[in-house]
């Protein structure tokens, strides 16, 4: 068995968006967003509004939920109906339009302040819009009303966030348990952020006293059985996964964590764990891409081949299949297959890193011209990605020194785009490589302009003007400026340390540059740090940083231009 496939099942997970731990109830769309008895429109609609609402209610059995939540969210704002507005909320939650659901659950609550269901719709659409405190106290809500809670989603979207706001959320819920300590909702929240935090014991041990009174709880043993894992415990943790989805044969996701471990151990049961999920879930189309990963593994070509051509039926799902199997081939080392697949991955998220890997093994392989000539190619096929594909083709003549074709092809690049910043950025490099400081200053200010934020572009501007011109004042107001914005930038602090030493000022260019280096030990902050050691008297250090510098980087420019300023070389 290839070593490789559970990590590629793995990037797999991470290119289609890791799931969260909590899943919404798997219900009928029409089932879910229906009105029922209770919610019968509160006075008779005139006639205009009921077709409205016909309308939508067909779309429901038809499945076209689109064209019910467009009907009843305009016929919810006309007649402002209770009923009408709590379906829009319900239908809008189920088809993860949040703002929508947000718009409509508080209206909702206009009508109904003690409704559960209305406050549940409107924590998880605020959660799902990355607001887990403004969700919290409407979660809290649902508890008190005696609803069905889950906190735990919210501590899913609270762990993206920034650690400030984890620590809110934790207090919020401690706060919450000193209250309610035998709520499990809130033991399992808690449970899930000790779990991302790496406290794992504690983890485990607030999941377990929720499996005493739910022994079946689905949440908490997706928590369990993945804390296991986290401690090693790996055979437990598949027996554990085994009992869960026993108790639970319809929870997608428990299944998924069972199939994934399988592939470690046993590929067969893992295929037979796939092929159960793609049958419950038909219109995954990572499930069924991860099955065809599977059966090409087995050398099933023919199944494989099968699900490949399933896959085919959109671009997005092709592209996402072509982009793994082109890590695949590279795996195998069979580079024109792997290149034959990332030409095929024609759709984001994996046209950039497919087109990348494309560029980076048709040039060890064709060289140079033949590179170029396949990313023109691609460039005129796919207009729609051609700012990253000129990107890519001058990466490659920046690297070959041919710095005038570099600019001239990103001059006709900008002929049709000439607000893109990335592709004025790249013309800027160029023309500092060809001594044309004019060009840089067009182009970094055109970007600074539109941007005065830009700290790439107010750095790159200043360390310009300073190793290009006299101009040492400016350029040390405009590196000071892109301080401000990025203080702990290694980069920005070494071209305020040069721009120091320019002047003049040795011991506080030293300093400066000193930060710079502690922070990264790149060849051009050791070229400059260096010298100004060299300069200030410090001659072992500054050789004992250069060959750290050449180390790491043996054929930098910068510091052989450097040894040969200060005639060093054969020192």
């Amino acid at each position: 068995m290839r070593s490789v496939l559970p990590s590629l099942l793995f990037t797999l997970t991470l290119l289609s968006g890791c799931a969260s731990l909590v899943s919404e109830p798997e219900t009928s769309p029409a089932e879910e967003a229906r009105p029922t008895v209770s919610e019968k429109p509160l006075r008779p609609f005139p006639e205009d509004t009921f077709f409205d609402l016909l309308v939508a209610e067909v779309a429901l059995r038809y499945h076209d939920l689109d064209t019910a939540l467009d009907n009843y969210s305009y016929q919810a704002d006309k007649t402002s109906d209770r009923g009408v507005i709590s379906t829009t909320a319900r239908l809008a939650q189920y088809l993860n339009r949040d703002q929508v659901a947000q718009k409509y659950a508080q209206q909702w609550l206009q009508f109904e302040p003690e409704s559960a269901e209305a406050h549940y719709i409107l924590a998880s659409s605020l959660s799902r819009s990355q607001r887990p405190l403004d969700a919290f106290p409407h979660m809290t809500k649902v508890m008190e009303l005696g609803g069905e809670s889950n906190f735990a989603a919210l501590a899913a979207t609270v762990l993206s966030r920034s650690e400030a706001e984890q620590n809110t959320f934790l207090q919020q819920l401690n706060a919450q348990l000193d209250r309610y300590p035998g709520e499990n909702s809130l033991k399992i929240a808690k449970a899930l952020m000790l779990q991302y935090q790496q406290q794992e014991t504690a983890a485990l041990a607030l999941i377990q006293q929720v499996l005493i009174d739910e022994p079946d709880n689905p949440h908490a043993l997706l928590i369990e059985t993945r804390t296991l894992a986290q401690l090693g415990q790996d055979d437990e943790a598949l027996t554990r996964l085994r009992y869960a989805v026993d108790q639970n044969p319809n929870h997608k996701r428990l299944r998924h964590d069972l199939a994934r471990r399988l592939v470690k151990s046993d590929l067969f049961q893992a295929k037979a764990q796939y092929e159960l999920l793609v049958r419950q879930n038909p219109d995954d189309s990572d499930l069924l891409l991860e099955l065809m990963l599977i059966n090409r593994e087995l050398s099933n070509t023919d199944e494989a081949a099968q699900q490949l051509e399933s896959l085919s039926d959109t671009p997005a799902h092709s592209s996402r299949a072509h982009y793994v199997l082109g890590r695949l081939a590279e795996e195998d080392r069979n580079w024109p297959e792997a290149i034959a697949h990332y030409e095929q991955a024609v759709t984001n998220p994996e046209f950039s890193p497919a087109s990348q890997r494309l560029a980076s093994i048709s040039l060890s392989i064709d060289g140079a011209e033949k590179t170029l000539e396949r990313l023109q190619n691609l460039r005129l096929r796919m207009p729609e990605h051609s700012s990253l594909i000129y990107l890519l083709e001058a990466e490659i003549l920046r690297k070959e020194t041919q710095y005038q074709r570099g600019y001239d092809l990103l001059s006709s690049a900008l002929v049709n785009t000439p607000d893109d910043e990335q592709l004025r950025y790249a013309r800027s490099l160029f023309s500092e490589k060809l001594g044309n400081l004019d060009g840089v200053e067009t182009d970094l200010r055109h970007i600074i302009a539109r941007d005065p934020e830009n700290a790439t572009a107010l750095n790159a501007l200043g360390y310009s003007l300073a190793t290009l011109s006299s101009r040492l004042d400016e350029a040390e107001t405009l590196v000071k400026r892109a301080l401000l914005i990025e203080p702990e930038d290694a980069a920005i602090i070494d071209s305020y340390g040069w721009i120091l030493f320019l002047k003049g000022n040795i011991d506080g260019a030293v300093k400066v540059l000193e930060k710079a280096y502690s922070k990264s030990q790149d060849h051009e902050i050791a070229a400059h740090y260096g010298e100004a050691l060299w300069n200030s008297g410090d001659e072992q250090r500054a050789k004992t940083v250069w060959k750290a510098g050449l180390k790491d980087t043996p054929n930098s420019p910068i510091i052989f231009d450097t040894l040969r300023r200060l005639k060093l070389l054969n020192d």
